[in-house]
């Protein structure tokens, strides 16, 4: 495996060496591809936007700064590709009705108003991990980008922040909101 942080091995990625890009090509085209499906795209879309993301990578890697991990600038471009597709496509509902779910979430004493069901009692885990996949697909973008990023990918969170543009406390409230959606989302599927 070769050390993309290697400073020589960075050097020739900016200077558009054809085999350090294929080699960083070559590592990380299944990770983009993968990522798209992971944020809800169809495969021709997840492969449009991983072609994309390496086209944009290899107009701007030249101007690269090194500030962070070669893999935490190349996910940032693929998530603005993302998210460049789905403004391109999609108009957006400027409310959050989250605010609505979170409140009949509560009882007046500020404790959950019904106890959320034992999921594993319910239903399979495959069936689960439908039913979260489903769920997760209904997320806002970048709910949806920060919840795939921490709870799928496992990246850290001062990457997450690098990548969405993100500050600590937005991330995480953005959090805080997409598990709450998941969750309102997933007791009405068990309902």
């Amino acid at each position: 495996m070769k050390n993309f942080s290697d400073p020589d091995f960075l050097e020739k990625v900016k200077a558009l060496d054809n085999e350090a890009l294929s080699h960083l090509i070559d590592s990380y085209t299944d990770h983009l591809y993968k990522a798209g499906l992971g944020q809800g795209l169809s495969p021709e879309i997840a492969q449009d936007v991983t072609a994309n993301t390496w086209t944009t990578f290899i107009e701007v890697v030249p101007r690269f700064e090194g500030r962070s991990h070669i893999r935490t600038f190349l996910f940032g471009i693929f998530y603005n590709k993302v998210s460049e597709m789905r403004r391109a496509n999609f108009k957006y509902d400027k409310t959050d009705p989250i605010e609505e779910a979170l409140e009949s979430s509560f009882a007046p004493d500020g404790h959950w108003a019904k106890e959320w069901a034992d999921p594993e009692k319910s239903l399979s885990s495959s069936e689960m991990l439908k039913i979260i996949q489903i769920c997760m697909d209904h997320l806002p973008e970048v709910q949806r980008s920060a919840f795939y990023l921490k709870h799928v990918e496992g990246e850290e969170t001062d990457s997450i922040l690098d990548i969405l543009n993100l500050t600590n406390v937005n991330f995480r409230q953005i959090i805080f909101r997409a598990k709450n959606r998941i969750r309102n989302c997933v007791e009405r599927a068990l309902a």
